[in-house]
């Protein structure tokens, strides 16, 4: 599949591109995004001591910012490009953060940002994300991806009625209409919770959220121990693999513009209690696969309702943030899994397609799936790295036995 060029794309119409497709793969990439990585900030917020106000305005900022981005870099290149907060970035700062004045943080979050948009300006890092071999970012993607059919199924382990219900719906709705599937899945997973008695009642008030102006200070201490760590695993753990998303399900925008969006983006977030803002990764897939539309030109359509609808949350964050802990955590990890599964059939495909022999792919895999950290990086940059070197090594082979015959 040939994706949109960045400078060259066509005039579109967004409504006449869009379908109820693009509009679902929107919802469920928000669902699980909420119901996932955004409730960590709360495990910050009470490691570091932070106010409730200080955490909904974290959310608010990470919302707002990444729907906006998400929106603007999706209608301008009519790619499904997808932008979210650093994953690793929000998990490094429950231990780091604690002990920090959080003016201090801010100002780091401030340099940060400022840094990922000077990586957007240099080309060599540019020019080398972009030449990362097709089949090497399938087989990252499926590294990133598996994770969370096994978390699938272990929820089968822990509530197989409810779990059951929702595979069985996946399957025999997707025998009848592949697009409607993840939607059955998600409609007999809140009807089988509520049927087997699994509900966590709350009260839910419908509040906008205030967001909390914070005025940076720059301290060398919180640049060294958080804006430098921060840039690093934005890059590593959310830009490396956000684009191999992109590459496998046929998508390659121009790196620097990416990067750089972000970064101003994340300077925004920022003056509002928020870190780095990236590229999406793992909930890119969503919007970026066969089930968002089926014509892949118009994709684009399903970031961009995942980016309106992300800033609906964002404009209520306690009320949605409620809203996600109502349903049991097992049929959440099974809507993840199950909406995923499609990714990870193609990335394994395309991962291992046309590659017999090379163990280039299968080194990714298990390098990321090792969830090793040496030096504070995350294991997708040292798979992608370790893949790449074993790559490079196969093909020097090739070349030797070539030169060798002649």
């Amino acid at each position: 599949m040939t994706a949109p060029a960045l400078t060259s794309t066509p005039p579109r119409n967004f409504w006449q591109d869009s379908n109820s497709s693009a509009v679902l793969a929107g919802l469920i990439a928000v669902i699980i995004g909420w119901a996932g990585p955004n409730v960590l900030v709360y495990s910050v917020a009470q490691a570091a001591g932070l106010s409730d106000a200080t955490a909904m305005s974290w959310l608010w900022a990470h919302a707002i910012f990444t729907g906006v981005v998400g929106i603007v870099l999706s209608l301008r290149t009519r790619m499904p490009i997808l932008s979210t907060w650093s994953t690793p970035g929000i998990a490094f700062l429950v231990t780091a953060l604690p002990g920090i004045p959080f003016p201090e943080a801010v100002g780091a979050f401030v340099t940060s940002a400022v840094l990922v948009f000077i990586l957007g300006t240099f080309k060599p890092l540019t020019n080398a994300l972009g030449a990362i071999p097709p089949h090497l970012a399938a087989a990252l993607n499926a590294a990133i991806l598996l994770p969370f059919g096994f978390k699938a199924a272990q929820a089968f382990g822990v509530q197989p009625a409810l779990v059951g219900a929702m595979i069985v719906a996946y399957f025999l709705v997707r025998q009848l209409s592949p697009r409607w599937a993840v939607a059955a899945v998600l409609v007999v997973g809140v009807a089988a919770s509520a049927g087997l008695g699994l509900w966590h009642p709350a009260p839910i008030s419908f509040a906008l959220t205030q967001p909390q102006l914070v005025v940076p200070v720059f301290s060398l201490h919180a640049t060294i121990n958080l804006a430098l760590p921060l840039t690093l695993l934005a890059f590593t753990g959310q830009f490396v693999p956000g684009f191999g998303v992109l590459k496998t399900n046929g998508y390659e925008p121009a790196p620097g513009p990416v990067l750089r969006s972000c970064g101003v983006a994340s300077l925004g977030a920022a003056f509002v209690g928020c870190h780095n803002l990236t590229l999406g990764a793992l909930l890119a897939n969503i919007v970026s696969g066969p089930e968002a539309h089926p014509d892949a030109a118009k994709r684009y359509t399903a970031a961009v309702w995942a980016g309106g609808i992300n800033i609906l949350f964002g404009l209520f964050a306690g009320t949605f943030v409620h809203l996600m802990g109502i349903l049991p955590a097992e049929a959440l990890a099974a809507l993840a899994g199950i909406a995923l599964l499609g990714a990870v059939g193609s990335s394994l495909q395309g991962a291992f397609q046309g590659q017999s022999g090379s163990l280039a792919a299968p080194i990714i895999i298990l390098v990321t799936l090792s969830g090793i950290t040496p030096l504070g990086i995350g294991a997708a940059f040292w798979g992608i790295l370790a893949g790449l070197a074993v790559y490079a090594a196969e093909q020097r082979g090739v070349g030797k036995t070539v030169q060798t015959a002649k």
